[in-house]
């Protein structure tokens, strides 16, 4: 996991994050599509981040807007990370018909691969985004 994260102190979060986003980002990179590869990596960012924040009783300030900082946190890192997923199967989805040979799908030449691949693409929609 990201051994190198320090908590000596509770100044170091945003330098923490951008290197959990930045370990992820490389991680990401190099599984070149591979969606079972993009999940893992995203569930390590997600264990990178719950390692740095801690529990929202530690910190003694206005805890509803210190929630709200690092919800935000989260809730953008794990949208980013659903997102390289989700490109990742459209890819997928397009190189299938690519496979097959360069078709428009406007003009619907191949009315069962256009159906196959707005099936997809609503499946992706619906799970990623």
């Amino acid at each position: 996991m990201y051994i190198y994260l320090c908590r000596h102190s509770l100044t170091n979060f945003s330098e923490d994050v951008s290197k959990c986003i930045a370990e992820w980002s490389k991680k990401t990179s190099e599984c070149k599509g591979d969606v079972e590869c993009l999940n893992a990596s995203a569930k390590q960012l997600r264990g990178c981040l719950d390692y740095i924040f801690p529990y929202s009783k530690s910190i003694e300030l206005e805890t509803d807007k210190v929630n709200d900082i690092m919800s935000s946190v989260f809730l953008l890192s794990n949208r980013l990370a659903k997102s390289v997923i989700g490109l990742a199967e459209f890819d997928h989805a397009l190189s299938k018909i690519e496979k097959i040979g360069k078709i428009s799908l406007e003009q619907k030449e191949n009315e069962m691969l256009y159906e196959n691949f707005t099936q997809d693409l609503d499946e992706i929609l619906s799970k990623y985004f």
